[in-house]
C-alpha cells in the first residue's frame, strides 16, 4: 500500500486528493497547507488524514512514501526539490516550475537522488484527447498538421496572473495544448508571438498569440486572453481532413455527451463521429499511473523530461511577444 501525501491543499490540491483516494494500492494519509482554514477543509473532506503547515514538516515525516504537490506553480520548484532530495516519488501540478531553469534543476535532483518527478499533465490521460489524438497519429489527416486554438475568456486571477508566480494564460492555460502537441509532434523547433495588453493591473501577459513549429513540420497555432470574453475556435486540421470538438453537422448521440465526441470531415465533406471513451476519468487514470511508476512496474508517460519541453515553448512565447518576434524553443 502506496502512502500518498498532498502538499497545497487548494482547488488542484483537492481535486487531485480525491483522485488518488478512490484509486487502489494506495492510501491518502496526509496533507499540507500554511492556511489554517485549508487545512480543516482538508480533514473534513478527508477524515483521519494527518495534517503538516509546510512542506518540509510532511516530507520529514516518515508518514508518505510519494507526495502530489498543487502549490502556486512559482513555488513548484522548492516543494518539489524538497520531496526528491528526501528521496519521495514527486507528482507536480503542471506547469512543471516557472523556468526552464527551475525544470532542469528537478529533472537533476530526480536523478541525483534515485527517484522521478511526474508532471500533472492531464491531457494525456484524457480519453477524449487521446481519442482525436489517436486519429492524427493514424495519419488519417494526412501531413503537414496545423492544430488551431483560439479561446478568450476571465481568468481565474489571484497569483495566476502574476508574472513570477503563475505567468498568464500562456503559461498555465495552454502549457495542456504545448505538452500534448509535443507528444503528438515531437520536438518544438522555434515560435513566433505577439502579445497584446487588455488587462494593465495584471504583470503577466494576458492577451497573446502565437506559433508553435515543429521540427516535422507541425504547426500549433495559439491565441488565448484571460483578460476579455471572447468567441473559442478549436480544430486540427491537414490535406486530408480535420477533426472538430462535438459532433459537427451530424445529430448528439443519445448515448453520450456530445463533447465526448469529435468530428472528423474528410475533403468531400464526409463526416464520421470519434467517440472517446468515458471511463477512466483523466485524473483517475494519471493517479493509477503514477503509482505504477512509483511501484516500478511501467515506464512514466509524462516525465519532467518531456515536461521542461512545454515550459520552453511557453517560456519563448512569453520573451517574444512584447516584440512580436521568433525564438528557438531551448531546454538542454
Amino acid at each position: 500500500m502506496i502512502r500518498v501525501g498532498s502538499i497545497g491543499l487548494g482547488g488542484m490540491g483537492s481535486h487531485q486528493a480525491r483522485a488518488f483516494n478512490g484509486v487502489e494500492g494506495c492510501k491518502l494519509v496526509a496533507g499540507a497547507d500554511p492556511s489554517p482554514e485549508m487545512r480543516a477543509r482538508f480533514a473534513e473532506t478527508f477524515p483521519g488524514t494527518k495534517l503538516f503547515d509546510s512542506t518540509e514538516a510532511i516530507v520529514n515525516s516518515g508518514e508518505v512514501d510519494a507526495v502530489v504537490i498543487a502549490v502556486p506553480t512559482g513555488l513548484h520548484c522548492a516543494a518539489a526539490l524538497t520531496a526528491l532530495n528526501a528521496g519521495i516519488p514527486v507528482l507536480v501540478e503542471k506547469p512543471m516550475a516557472r523556468t526552464v531553469e527551475e525544470c532542469r534543476r528537478l529533472n537533476e535532483a530526480a536523478d541525483h537522488n534515485n527517484t522521478f518527478i511526474m508532471v500533472a499533465h492531464c491531457r494525456r490521460f484524457d480519453p477524449h484527447w487521446k481519442s482525436w489524438g489517436a486519429y492524427v497519429a493514424s495519419g488519417q489527416l494526412g501531413s503537414p498538421i496545423l492544430w488551431r486554438n483560439a479561446m478568450a475568456g476571465f481568468g481565474p486571477g489571484r497569483w495566476y496572473m502574476d508574472h513570477d508566480m503563475g505567468g498568464g494564460p500562456l503559461m498555465d492555460g495552454a502549457v495542456h495544448n504545448y505538452d500534448f502537441a509535443n507528444f503528438l509532434f515531437g520536438d518544438p523547433e522555434s515560435v513566433l508571438s505577439s502579445s497584446i495588453d487588455l488587462e494593465p493591473e495584471s504583470s503577466a501577459l494576458d492577451t497573446c498569440s502565437a506559433i508553435v513549429r515543429y521540427r516535422n513540420g507541425n504547426q500549433l497555432l495559439m491565441s488565448w486572453s484571460w483578460a476579455v470574453r471572447g468567441n473559442g475556435l478549436h480544430d486540427i486540421i491537414g490535406p486530408k481532413g480535420f477533426i472538430q470538438f462535438g459532433t459537427g453537422d451530424l445529430p448528439d448521440p443519445e448515448d453520450a455527451d456530445p463533447h465526448q465526441y469529435c468530428c472528423f470531415t474528410d475533403r468531400e465533406g464526409e463526416q464520421t463521429l470519434i467517440k472517446a471513451k468515458s471511463e477512466p476519468d483523466m485524473y483517475a487514470f494519471q493517479a493509477e499511473h503514477f503509482l505504477s511508476c512509483v511501484r516500478g512496474d511501467v515506464t512514466c508517460l509524462s516525465p519532467g523530461t518531456e515536461a521542461i519541453k512545454a515550459i520552453a515553448v511557453a517560456d519563448a512565447i512569453l520573451q517574444a511577444g512584447p516584440g512580436g518576434e521568433a525564438r528557438e524553443v531551448v531546454w538542454t
